[in-house]
């Protein structure tokens, strides 16, 4: 299957736009953060039949998610994220799978899984073209039992069960941070020490695996980063799927604006020490 060709690559920063039958939404910017919402969307036209294989749970309040952390990035750099959502249920579409699966052979499922990875490629694109280097985040919400935020960066909770030694060995390449420039730390540091993302949010009241407390999630549920994390975190890209939890992250606008205003300064933070670039 073909997926459509991109759309131009120049929109005017914060002004939306949309995919051809408006079930994919992309709001451009000019810091260097990307940032999807591919589960979700909550519309169920007619023209597309229900997906019959793969998960098709809805992450609820992602959406919203997305756009606080965007005002609070926005709050603290003064540059606006780029935001891309599939306003489609999951039913019907999920953009973070291969498109035979996500979209299940239906034509307008088809093109809008093209928009939707077409407009975040613009987005790196653009990013880093301005800045040389671009973030790129996969928003999600998991339903485990732990609450705690989970960072995917592609490796598996068995390779996070190993020591600091073993990851260090050879497991950066591997990794949805691989394209970091050269290390001045240590990579197990970076993914779960006290420097890390992980170690950053949970600093500031929101457990995470892999953090200094909590380095890999032992036999618990965990994802490890999907089919976008995979695809967009190239050449200067790094990035990495966050799963967050519903009570206390997802459940209320409160706890959304408190989780999203944490994720822009540690994210700030992160990006300062470890890529070593500012806005």
């Amino acid at each position: 299957v073909v997926a459509p060709p991109p759309p131009p690559v120049t929109f005017p920063v914060g002004v939306p736009a949309f995919g051809r039958n408006n079930y994919v939404e992309y709001i451009p910017g000019d810091l260097a953060v990307i940032i999807s919402v591919p589960h979700g969307g909550a519309l169920t036209p007619t023209e597309i039949p229900d997906r019959t294989v793969g998960t098709t749970a809805t992450d609820l309040n992602t959406i919203d998610l997305g756009r606080e952390i965007a005002a609070a990035l926005m709050t603290r750099t003064g540059r606006t994220a780029y935001l891309i959502v599939s306003h489609l249920k999951r039913t019907k579409l999920d953009p973070n799978r291969e498109v035979v699966e996500g979209a299940a052979g239906n034509a307008a499922a088809i093109t809008a899984w093209g928009e939707f990875q077409a407009f975040v490629d613009t987005a790196t694109r653009a990013a880093v073209a301005r800045h040389g280097f671009a973030v790129y985040i996969d928003l999600h919400g998991h339903g485990h039992p732990v609450a705690r935020l989970e960072l995917g960066y592609l490796l598996s909770a068995a390779t996070l069960n190993l020591g600091d030694a073993q990851l260090n060995a050879g497991y950066l390449a591997g990794s949805s941070l691989r394209t970091l420039p050269p290390l001045q730390r240590p990579f197990a540091e970076i993914l779960r020490g006290e420097t890390s993302l992980g170690g950053m949010l949970a600093a500031r009241g929101f457990p995470a695996v892999p953090s200094p407390a909590m380095p890999s999630p032992g036999i618990d549920p965990y994802f490890d980063g999907g089919y976008n994390t995979s695809r967009h975190t190239l050449n200067q890209v790094v990035g990495l799927q966050i799963e967050g939890h519903y009570a206390g992250v997802r459940d209320s606008e409160a706890n959304r604006r408190a989780f999203a205003a944490a994720l822009a300064a540690a994210l700030d933070e992160w990006v300062q020490l470890h890529v070593r670039r500012s806005w």
